[in-house]
């Protein structure tokens, strides 16, 4: 099984077979330290519940098939970020996870003026986050 923070470029018998399974709790806390957030912060950005996430951690339980979905959907994000600069080609350090972060946050003037943040919690939504990133290879600003 690919690494939490890769598993985007896994092959798609190995995703859907951990979304099925649900991944290990720990990987919020890989995703905390990947982003910058803080559990709180990322379990708002997810539609989570913290006590849930808290518990399972304490357990060391996996998370459901929907928290998964939604943790890795987050993960795709940061990979598709971690593209688009790499077929720009600078070559220079660049944290994916926090630009993300801060990005998700911010108004944005393709989605009407409201932040991306406020699309994370549905598969549609992070599918549309991902088109608005995807365009970044061609130029279009966000």
């Amino acid at each position: 099984m690919p690494s939490p923070l890769q598993w985007h470029e896994a092959p798609l018998n190995q995703r859907i077979g951990l979304l099925r399974c649900g991944a290990p709790a720990d990987w919020i806390r890989l995703m905390e330290t990947r982003t910058g957030l803080t559990r709180a912060e990322l379990c708002e950005l997810l539609g989570l519940k913290v006590s849930t996430v808290n518990r399972k951690l304490q357990n060391r339980t996996r998370l459901s098939p929907d928290e998964t979905e939604r943790l890795m959907g987050l993960q795709r994000l940061i990979g598709l970020v971690e593209a688009v600069v790499r077929d720009c080609g600078d070559g220079s350090p660049f944290d994916a996870g926090a630009w993300l972060a801060h990005w998700l946050e911010r108004p944005n003037h393709a989605l009407g003026g409201q932040s991306p943040a406020g699309f994370m919690d549905t598969a549609d939504g992070r599918e549309h986050l991902s088109r608005l990133i995807g365009a970044q290879r061609s130029g279009a600003y966000l």
